[in-house]
């Protein structure tokens, strides 16, 4: 199927032979069905914008990919970052990051590189769905951060509720809860077509129905603008307390300093994580609501940038964890030399070498120990991450 902007008919129609066109459709009417409401514009993007993208989709999906991978396996093998029970939520929003890299980004660079949507119908219908979840997935993550961190900081009385049993409660209500708004386009209502620039699909803005409608208000409202607002009154008072915290009378100086600081650098670190989620996606949502509200069409690049600009939020949490969180770059580093050494000791040694091995060994013994009174050398642990991420 040739997706490319010289496909477009006078009358501002898509034209293609491809069945998935037809009624015949399984899911939906198909995303190729009505009139494309930017197809004037697309065709000034040239090959070199085309080009662009892709590099910067392959550069961002490449950082996204290795940080996240990253940061699970820290969250994976370190223990001391699985005590704390709001931590699953860290790793939760690190693999719908990574699902993202995995799912979405290939094919956008692929697309980007050929000039055209390379993938069909389907594959637009499959690829928006797959981002709109993982997105929506990120949001609530973030948002179920927040009200985690308002308990245990503002509403201490609470915290035992805030078992590793509900966590993973909540941690799967995220999943259903991004599903309930990104599975209705898959039977009928609304639809997942092209963006502007045809090498990326996400949800159809242009309303058409009073149940399309409907749908839109529910996932701008519900979706965005009520979880900000919870976000927004979380972290107010999160800061709040934490610049006026108070201890018992034995605590010392010294011990109050540290409790503070401690929070309010963990409670920067989250709102940090909020902000640059909202600043990443900010300009898709203003977009698509102007798309909804305006009969008049954007500029190509007002259209095109902020779709791009979203697909940064997958790398930037890896990125606040490492600039943030000390300990998390420590036990990274003590993660990585973990992996590193597992490999080394898979490399079989050949027979010279296991002789050399031997002989150092019983030279090494004899030169330390040639009385038989030499004491045992312990060897002292290396300094492990002790607090967690959040």
């Amino acid at each position: 199927m040739n997706a490319s902007p010289s496909s477009w008919l006078s009358s501002g129609e898509f034209f293609t032979d491809s069945p998935e066109n037809s009624s015949e459709w399984p899911w939906t009417d198909g995303p190729t069905d009505t009139t494309w409401r930017h197809h004037q514009s697309v065709d000034s993007v040239s090959y070199e914008g085309y080009l662009a993208s892709a590099i910067y989709i392959t550069l961002t999906g490449l950082i996204a990919f290795f940080g996240n991978v990253i940061t699970i396996t820290v969250f994976l093998t370190e223990k001391e970052f699985r005590k704390k029970q709001q931590n699953g939520f860290v790793l939760n929003l690190a693999i719908a990051d990574l699902s993202v890299c995995v799912f979405a980004y290939p094919s956008s660079a692929i697309a980007g590189y050929a000039g055209r949507w390379v993938l069909g119908d389907v594959g637009c219908t499959i690829y928006g769905f797959l981002c709109f979840t993982f997105a929506l997935v990120s949001m609530v993550t973030l948002c179920v951060i927040s009200i985690y961190r308002y308990i245990l900081i503002c509403k201490p009385q609470y915290a035992h509720l805030l078992t590793h049993r509900r966590t993973v409660y909540v941690i799967i209500g995220t999943w259903l809860y991004a599903l309930v708004f990104t599975v209705p386009p898959l039977v009928g209502v609304k639809r997942y077509t092209y963006e502007p620039m045809q090498i990326t699909c996400s949800l159809d803005w242009n309303v058409q129905h009073p149940g399309e409608k409907a749908y839109i208000a529910a996932v701008l409202v519900i979706v965005y603008v009520l979880q900000v607002l919870i976000m927004c009154f979380c972290y107010f008072n999160i800061i709040f307390k934490s610049a006026n915290l108070k201890f018992a009378a034995l605590a010392s100086e010294k011990t109050k300093m540290a409790a503070k600081k401690d929070t309010w650098k963990t409670s920067v670190m989250c709102l940090t994580m909020v902000v640059s989620f909202l600043i990443a996606w900010t300009p898709y949502a203003v977009s698509s609501t102007w798309d909804i509200l305006s009969a008049e069409d954007l500029p190509i690049i007002a259209t095109i940038l902020p779709s791009l600009f979203a697909k940064s939020s997958c790398m930037m949490n890896p990125i606040i964890y490492a600039c943030c969180n000390t300990k998390f770059r420590q036990a990274a580093v003590k993660s990585f030399r973990k992996l590193c050494g597992m490999c080394k000791q898979k490399v079989p040694l050949s027979t010279p070498q296991v002789v050399l091995a031997m002989q150092r060994n019983t030279e090494f013994t004899s030169t330390v120990e040639p009385t038989g009174q030499a004491f045992p050398m312990r060897v002292l642990p290396s300094i492990s991450a002790t607090h967690t991420a959040l």
